[in-house]
């Protein structure tokens, strides 16, 4: 189809009109994006002038900087204090930095224009600069008061300069709001550039559209990185760092939750036996290493059957839901066995015990506390019982408890003079018939509890640390007797493992030795395997150090612990002791008597004495003496003896014929 010359007439000036049209529009853009650059250029150096120099606003601030100074020194003043000397030094510096500012820009313009101000900066420099060299001490009253003599003159000044400066910084305020009317009526002529401004604030809003996109996907990153934190925050909270277990915080609401609905609920607390010896010679790394191990064994016997949590130190507790006494009972021998089996740890083969105290809800009335409380008791029970076993708790082991609290009680306020007894028993050499030595026996009577046995009241001292003091009261009275005794009979006194940790033991024996004048190697300390067994420097020491002062070393009831010849090799003794136990029976028991002959034979072959204990019967006698021990002691000789009545039985001849 031909398009004729009218259309392609009209079609072409169309185009013409188009492209001037847009030639036109382009132009006008142009135009006024050029009228609106400078109006946004003017106004900005209008506001700069306000911003920048204005002399009210900064000769305002001035005054309330001085007034704060002003106030502060007087409050130092009435009432000195670190805290308010460090506020008027604040002040001082901010009023100075002020200062800076009245000498420059506008304010310094408004100034220069009288001399009465000029004089009032002046002033209030030198002020400023005195007041440098006063900061220091302006803690001191009269530092401060002359500060404030200083002050009182400007306050007034400071004011009236604030005053002109505000009629001064009127003044350019009506001036620049002049200018804004005039920028105002020109404004409307940039009302296309808002139209621009538009487009450019559309764009602006997509993009930063997309950054809030990005921001918010970050912030939800962010939140669960939080979250995971605030988990294992949580975790850490209620479970053991070392070995992973819950500890003692979800214990205790494991316990609630499990005692409220069922009074079946078992509870097991189990002690390492033995560990502190493996920290103190392998050292802590083994140790921890060995609780995880621990852990790890006490968790795969629980399995899915309760919950097993580190109470603390090498202490666990087992809650076990719907176990018989018979169950409890099975896995505490479990656990006896598995966590008595040697550990691999570093290189080192390691063995440890463990005691277990067990008891149920229903004994404690579904109070966690008390079932606690009882299964500490019974794990002491087991503990009293030679470790390595288990023991459910009974309710006479509160009984128990109460009166063990009662004798320590009552040994803290016990008199030791009037309460406390010795009594003598002797010691015969059974090839001279002499008495070699008499051993020195505590007995106490307490006003409260009436006679209580040294088995029960000595481990109680041992543990409270009292037995300290009350060994020096016995070394000293037995001291006191052996010094009137005649020369050949010497005194012995059992010493605790506690008096070595907890005492000066060379010093407290040294000066009774002072005080009484008794010879050092009329003194025998006699000691039991347990002592020993702390293979430490410090029991070494000790002993070595006392042997050397000539004082000898006996070891009571060999044959009962953990006897070793070790011992015997590493720990020089003058004396064995062989138990009483062995001597009951050695009529009758063979394996007895082939024990107390080794034991005889041993210490003669080491050039030490040995010693029978608990003779009773003249058949007992026959039987010790043929086996070449040295000395005896028992009933058969005599009971223990009071203090008053030893000299008496020494002198009387009758103990002598059963030595025949």
């Amino acid at each position: 189809m031909s398009v004729s010359p009218l259309s392609r007439l009209r079609q072409g000036l169309a185009f013409r009109l188009l492209k001037a049209f847009l030639i036109v529009t382009i132009v006008t853009f142009a135009l006024a994006a050029s009228y609106m650059s400078y109006l946004i250029f003017d106004r900005q150096e209008s506001l700069s002038k306000v911003s920048h120099f204005d002399a009210a606003w900064s000769a305002s601030q001035g005054v309330n900087e001085f007034m704060r100074l002003l106030q502060r020194v007087t409050t130092l003043a009435g009432a000195p204090s670190p805290s308010r000397r460090e506020e008027v030094r604040l002040r001082f510096e901010i009023l100075k930095g002020r200062l800076e500012l009245f000498k420059t820009g506008k304010f310094q313009a408004f100034v220069d224009e009288t001399k009465g101000r000029q004089a009032v900066v002046k002033r209030l420099s030198d002020f400023v600069e005195k007041l440098d060299g006063m900061i220091g001490e302006v803690d001191d009253p009269e530092k401060a008061q002359q500060v404030l003599d200083l002050m009182a003159p400007l306050e007034t000044d400071m004011i009236n300069l604030a005053s002109d400066a505000a009629s001064f910084s009127s003044v350019e305020v009506t001036e620049y709001e002049l200018d804004l009317l005039r920028l105002h009526r020109n404004f409307s002529i940039a009302a296309l550039g808002f139209f621009v401004c538009g487009l450019g604030f559309i764009v602006l809003l997509g993009w930063h559209n997309r950054l809030l996109t990005r921001t918010h996907l970050r912030l939800r990153t962010a939140n669960e990185d939080l979250q995971r934190v605030s988990d294992d925050l949580a975790r850490m909270a209620r479970h053991d760092l070392l070995t992973g277990l819950p500890n003692r915080l979800f214990l205790r609401e494991r316990m609630e939750e499990m005692f409220a609905r069922d009074e079946s609920v078992a509870l097991m607390c189990l002690d390492l036996d033995n560990f502190k010896s493996v920290n103190d010679t392998l050292g802590h790394a083994i140790g921890d290493a060995l609780l995880c191990e621990v852990a790890s064994r006490i968790t795969n016997l629980v399995g899915q059957d309760g919950m097993v949590s580190r109470f603390g130190g090498d202490e666990f507790v087992i809650i076990l839901d719907g176990v018989g006494a018979a169950g409890a009972a099975a896995l505490a021998a479990s656990l006896v066995e598995a966590l008595g089996k040697p550990y691999r740890l570093a290189g080192n083969q390691v063995v440890i015990g463990t005691s277990i105290g067990i008891d149920f809800a229903s004994n404690a009335s579904g109070d966690p506390d008390n079932s606690l409380k009882n299964a500490d008791l019974a794990l002491y029970r087991a503990k009293a019982d030679g470790r390595g076993t288990y023991q459910f708790f009974k309710p006479e082991m509160d009984a128990q408890l109460q009166r063990r609290r009662l004798i320590e009680l009552q040994l803290r306020s016990t008199n030791f003079d009037t309460d406390f007894e010795l009594l003598f028993q002797p010691l015969v050499d059974l090839q001279t018939k002499k008495i070699t030595t008499i051993e020195a026996l505590l007995r106490w009577t307490n006003p409260v509890t009436g006679p209580v046995a040294p088995d029960e009241f000595i481990p109680i001292a041992e543990h409270s640390g009292l037995i300290v003091p009350i060994g020096a009261w016995v070394l000293e009275k037995a001291c006191a007797l052996a010094i009137s005794l005649p020369p050949d009979i010497n005194v012995a006194v059992n010493l605790s493992a506690t008096q070595i940790r907890r005492s000066n033991i060379i010093e407290t024996i040294s000066a009774v030795l002072g005080e009484t004048g008794l010879s050092p190697n009329r003194i025998e300390l006699e000691i039991t395997e347990t002592l020993l067994l702390d293979d430490s420097s410090e029991v070494h020491s000790v002993l070595n150090a006392l042997r050397s002062h000539g004082i000898r070393i006996s070891l009571d009831d060999f044959g009962t612990g953990y006897s070793s010849l070790a011992y015997l090799r590493k720990f020089i003794v003058d004396k064995v002791k062989i138990d009483r136990s062995f001597v009951a029976s050695i009529a009758d028991n063979p394996d007895h008597l082939a024990i107390v002959q080794a034991i005889v034979d041993l210490t003669h072959a080491l050039g030490m004495v040995s010693v029978a204990e608990g003779l009773e019967t003249e058949e007992q006698l026959a039987i010790i003496r043929a086996s070449g021990c040295n000395e005896a002691q028992g009933y058969l000789f005599s009971p223990p003896i009071p203090e008053d009545e030893i000299k008496e039985f020494l002198a009387r001849r009758g103990w002598k014929l059963r030595v025949a």
